[in-house]
């Protein structure tokens, strides 16, 4: 990790990314899926975003189902097989049905981590997306992994956003979206499993519960955030 980062990150981990107030209770997670308004996602500058445009492995940023919740989006570039995800001490899972668009390699999950909700502002990102070769050094020097350096929680992309390595003890929430094989676009539709949304919004004063309309942008994350932390 760099060490600009990773000091920035000690100094702002306790305030910035964790809910107010020292005691919470982990919600019930739900494992069905929620819909919320189909959302065409898009460029910057509002044309519709095509597939096509994703560079392989790139970790994207877009706001979906609320414009205060922040979720990333991978194309992982193989085929993403439906798979069973487990939730730890739920005695509940749920089937994801695996990545969509031309090579079904396009993924979506919350980039809320289901720890202590730590998630990407306009400063610092925790949260980051190692592509192959690039070894997370707090996962056992794993690579194509999701990790949350606040805590070092680690989730599966390819495999639903499956948890890796704790302290948390959920999945990542999938996005999931919808592919137009005739206009090459993509669509947000719902969220499917850990849906903790209403904690985020008590523990994060001031976040918005505006739902997001018929249409959201992407980025990529290292635009958004002015420090992405690698661990």
């Amino acid at each position: 990790m760099d060490r600009r980062a990773f000091a920035r990150l000690c100094l702002l981990g306790a305030a910035a990314f964790r809910p107010e107030g020292s005691a919470w209770a982990q919600p019930r997670p739900s494992a069905s899926l929620i819909r919320y308004n189909r959302a065409l996602l898009t460029t910057s500058t509002g044309e519709p975003l095509r597939s096509g445009g994703l560079d392989r492995e790139e970790e994207y940023l877009f706001f979906y189902p609320f414009v205060s919740t922040p979720c990333l989006l991978l194309d992982l570039g193989q085929p993403l097989l439906p798979v069973h995800v487990p939730m730890k001490g739920q005695g509940v899972g749920y089937d994801w049905g695996g990545g969509v668009g031309p090579k079904r390699s396009i993924v979506a999950f919350t980039a809320i981590c289901p720890h202590e909700w730590s998630h990407p502002d306009r400063s610092l990102s925790p949260i980051h997306y190692y592509r192959a070769g690039e070894r997370a050094k707090m996962v056992a020097d794993r690579d194509r992994l999701i990790v949350c350096c606040v805590h070092a929680s680690a989730f599966d992309p390819a495999a639903g956003g499956r948890l890796e390595q704790g302290p948390a003890e959920l999945p990542l929430a999938v996005i999931t979206m919808e592919w137009d094989r005739t206009t090459d676009q993509l669509f947000a539709s719902g969220v499917l499993g850990a849906n903790s949304f209403e904690r985020f919004f008590r523990g994060f004063k001031g976040k918005s519960r505006a739902l997001v309309g018929a249409h959201t942008p992407v980025m990529r994350l290292q635009e958004y955030s002015a420090v992405v932390v690698r661990c």
